[in-house]
């Protein structure tokens, strides 16, 4: 059964753990051992007792660091397994972040996220805390919990669900990560969105999907084939597999006497002219040569003002397992931008009025829905393909003049960025939560099937 109630844990000065209950509670059940208290997948074992008087509060006793300082929640959803003399509290969620102190979280660019998603998870009954990745690499139980208004490092329980939110691909490349995952693994812990993906490796996977493959730019892996794409299609793009924020990307135009070239990432020069391909040619070995490149077709889509327009459809996986679109926003390319990316100064507009403004109204509800069936085909697909758990996309899709989608790049680690309402939670925080609550919930189903309980 399943219950919510206000929750607090306290040091205890004896050796024993002690778990005291609301009499409503203590009273359906019998605890006449030592039941397993479950807090992630980490536990240890307590003697219940009924609470004075009409308390509603479940107080937990312990000398355990893992357990004493999780915080005082005015909400906690605690499910209670009386054949196997089992009672467990979640869901508890992790995010993993960079490495970083106490002050650097007061100026971090996801703060609010982080508020929010601590905010949420309180209200809904479960445990929010932020994983640094130097504990997770060295299996240290220390994490940054909200607690009186700050946030603080201490010991936390090993958690049921981590999101990677990590933003070092040096550190997804090392063999203390590869270590990491495998453990978490067999103590039952769920991370997801382990990497990030790199355009070389997600186009290859889509391009073998029949009804994706023509919603693609025509693609070339390095610059062997530039010359070739060059004369064929005049308008290419060149982007660094492992690029990311709109950043190390290329737009070549072959014009009759020269090369004209955008960049933003190589020089503080953004326009470039070349008057042959040897001397274009040799300026990119010289950019490109400390990464991978991917050369892509220009495909021509919708402007605003003749300004570069996409849509980043932010999709992510539900209660019940099946991917779903969460949020979605037009971004409008800033004036001397080549790439709509926030973080190179593009601004943010409700799609259904964009497309009304550039299609007819009855065509534009269409294309919407059309971008919103490919999204959610690419998310499954790849979830399903890639190595790893994956539950939430960010994927940008642009529009033609005939209202096609095209897809121009997926994202595992998508911008928190894109949201800017303050006053309500976002939707991916509320995804979180629900992904989070599956996972828990279908862990433990494994032993019985829970039924709500309200009356505690």
């Amino acid at each position: 059964m399943m219950y919510k109630c206000p929750f607090i844990s306290l040091e205890n000065h004896r050796d024993e753990n002690e778990l005291i209950l609301p009499q409503s509670i203590y009273r359906k059940f019998n605890f006449s051992g030592q039941p397993m208290l479950k807090a992630g997948a980490s536990s240890l074992r307590v003697n219940c007792s009924p609470s004075a008087g009409g308390s509603t509060e479940v107080m937990l006793k312990s000398r355990d660091p893992l357990f004493t300082s999780i915080p005082q929640m005015e909400n906690v959803l605690m499910t209670i397994d009386q054949e196997h003399q089992c009672i467990s509290i979640g869901p508890i969620t992790a995010l993993l972040i960079d490495h970083c102190d106490e002050d650097t979280l007061n100026t971090h660019s996801l703060k609010k996220y982080f508020t929010e998603c601590r905010r949420w998870f309180q209200e809904r009954g479960g445990f929010f805390y932020l994983l640094p990745v130097t504990s997770f690499l060295k299996n240290e139980p220390e994490g940054f919990v909200f607690d009186h208004d700050e946030w603080q490092r201490v010991s936390v329980p090993l958690p049921h669900v981590i999101y990677n939110r990590s933003h070092s691909r040096k550190v997804e490349k090392h063999t203390l990560y590869e270590s990491a995952l495998r453990r978490i693994e067999d103590q039952s812990v769920h991370l997801f969105n382990s990497s990030f993906l790199s355009k070389d490796i997600v186009h290859t996977y889509l391009q073998s999907h029949s009804q994706l493959q023509s919603h693609l730019p025509e693609t070339g892996q390095g610059l062997d084939r530039l010359d070739e794409m060059l004369s064929i299609h005049k308008d290419i793009f060149i982007k660094s597999v492992n690029g990311s924020k709109g950043r190390y990307i290329i737009r070549i135009q072959k014009r009759e006497k020269d090369y004209l070239v955008f960049q933003n990432s190589f020089s503080s020069k953004r326009t470039l002219t070349f008057p042959t391909y040897s001397s274009l040619y040799r300026q990119l070995q010289s950019w490109c040569r400390s990464s991978c490149y991917i050369v892509q077709q220009t495909i021509p889509f919708m402007k605003v003002k003749e300004q570069p327009l996409d849509f980043r459809f932010l999709c992510h996986k539900n209660r019940k397992g099946s991917w779903t679109v969460i949020s979605t926003v037009a971004r409008i390319a800033s004036e001397k931008q080549f790439v709509a990316n926030i973080d190179q100064g593009g601004r943010m507009e409700p799609p259904l009025s964009i497309l009304t403004s550039l299609f007819p109204h009855a065509d534009s509800g269409l294309i919407f829905s059309n971008m919103k069936a490919l999204s959610l085909s690419a998310s499954a697909f790849l979830s399903e393909h890639l190595k790893g758990h994956y539950a939430e996309f960010g994927i940008d899709i642009g529009v033609d003049s005939e209202g096609k989608p095209w897809i121009i790049e997926i994202n595992s680690k998508p911008s928190k960025k894109t949201f800017v309402d303050n006053e309500r939670i976002r939707p991916s925080v509320k995804a979180l939560y629900e992904y989070s609550y599956n996972i828990w919930k279908e862990k433990e189903n494994e032993h019985e099937s829970s039924t709500w309980d309200h009356d505690a």
